[in-house]
């Protein structure tokens, strides 16, 4: 009886171990979340975080969307991360004596956005 619990958890164990081998490794790598204050602007410059929810599929990051949002904004945008399917994180600067309300009302003014606000939890780090 012995003999047979020592076989059953020899074999558990050799599974075990088999399995892990076969279990792709984690990346050990792991980037850090986008950083505004590491994009440092240009001297008279400001950084002001934006969350934007779409109404429509956008290519949310990709180079000739982000002209197409700059050019609104008249200011520069660059995508920084997804909230959600539908929402995602740009930083947009502006000349540092700005107010931003403008720069998002022309934002919220193309047809595929349904809302724009500043990141107020961007503010609290």
């Amino acid at each position: 009886m012995m003999m047979r619990s020592l076989c059953v958890a020899g074999v558990s164990v050799l599974s075990l171990l088999a399995c892990a081998q076969n279990t792709p490794g984690l990346p050990t790598e792991v980037l850090p979340p986008p950083d505004v204050v590491s994009q440092s602007p240009e001297p008279g410059l400001a950084t002001v975080r934006v969350i934007v929810q779409f109404n429509q599929p956008q290519a949310y990051g990709d180079a000739a969307f982000l002209k197409t949002l700059q050019k609104q904004a008249q200011a520069r945008v660059r995508y920084l991360a997804a909230v959600s399917d539908d929402t995602h994180v740009y930083s947009v600067q502006l000349p540092a004596d700005q107010n931003p309300t403008p720069a998002l009302q022309r934002l919220r003014a193309l047809p595929s956005i349904m809302r724009v606000e500043i990141d107020e939890t961007a503010k609290a780090h």
